[in-house]
């Protein structure tokens, strides 16, 4: 996991949530000085502090490590190879095309 994109993901939100770092190290019962050192990559959070920091900020988990997955095409590419691990030629084509399939369903969904 990349820490430091945590750190800045976790910065991007509370700035947008309009929070201090004292403000946010109150609302997940933490020290300012840790929320900051999480801020610059420094220090790990756990999980549960990381859990608190979402919901205290009212984002996903996911877009506190990911940051925006609208224009993250690696996330997907990585997500797919993940899920195709381990098939073989013509499994692989059948899950693109799969994949294919559910693209033009949700494109014709959203008109």
């Amino acid at each position: 996991m990349d820490y430091v994109m945590l750190g800045k993901n976790i910065r991007k939100f509370r700035v947008l949530a309009s929070l201090t770092q004292k403000q946010l190290a109150e609302k997940v019962d933490c020290s300012t000085r840790h929320i900051g050192q999480v801020e610059m990559g420094k220090n790990i959070p756990s999980l549960e502090i990381t859990v608190a920091i979402a919901n205290a900020l009212k984002v996903g988990i996911d877009q506190l490590v990911y940051g925006d997955l609208d224009n993250r095409t690696d996330y997907f590419i990585e997500e797919l190879a993940a899920l195709t691990d381990g098939f073989e030629g013509k499994n692989k084509v059948m899950a693109i095309e799969m994949t294919k399939a559910v693209v033009t369903v949700i494109k014709d969904l959203r008109g």
